[in-house]
């Protein structure tokens, strides 16, 4: 079952921000896949985690300070204090009427909308097995967005979640080439982050 991580705290079409407690986030990670899911009938919107920051407050710049503060005002600030950890994600694609669209969502989503970190192998198959969705990471090459690991940590994640399919990998790796062929600034770093990421067999990643 995809595991609940947080609520939307902002949202454009091109992206939002969850908001989640510390409790919550050894769970998602950079790369990963997310599902804004309404409860109600608007489509349910696809992203990937591209950054994840820590605010602090008045409080924690004193804990900062203090020489030697005691574990358990550590551990209170940490998990009992209203300060949300923010995830940025990049939108990929939506879901309406239960067809897997990759393109940006028609809506944004709205605040507090429930969010999932898709990790069920059925779920994150049905998402990544068509690769129309790299387009629009690749359309943020010079955004704030950090296109050539998000790739690698997001084809890396997938990979072992649909059960180390090599032969979905290598055809991530030939739609890569043909999208990046005129941008090896990109491409070479990102084919050779994805060689010591994951394994493919005996074939190696060669650029065509």
């Amino acid at each position: 079952m995809n595991q609940h991580i947080g609520r939307i705290l902002r949202a454009s079409t091109t992206g939002f921000a969850v908001g989640c407690r510390v409790g919550q986030l050894s769970i998602p990670a950079f790369g990963g896949l997310v599902r804004a899911k309404p409860v109600d009938d608007r489509e349910a919107i696809y992203g990937l985690i591209y950054n994840m920051s820590i605010d602090d407050d008045p409080l924690v710049r004193r804990l900062v300070l203090a020489e030697n503060p005691a574990p358990s005002v550590i551990e209170d600030q940490r998990n009992n204090r209203l300060l949300p950890i923010e995830m940025s994600v990049l939108a990929v694609g939506y879901e309406l009427d239960g067809v897997i669209k990759h393109g940006l969502p028609p809506r944004p989503p709205l605040n507090l909308d429930p969010v999932e970190l898709v990790t069920v192998a059925n779920d994150v198959r049905g998402f990544t097995e068509s690769l129309g969705y790299l387009r629009l990471i690749l359309r943020a090459v010079g955004s704030p967005v950090p296109v050539d690991q998000l790739l690698v940590a997001h084809i890396a994640s997938a990979y072992q979640l649909r059960g180390n399919d090599q032969a979905w990998a290598l055809g991530v790796v030939h739609e890569l080439i043909e999208l990046l062929r005129s941008n090896y600034d990109v491409l070479i770093p990102t084919l050779e982050a994805l060689s010591d990421a994951i394994e493919i067999g005996d074939q190696r990643l060669e650029i065509g």
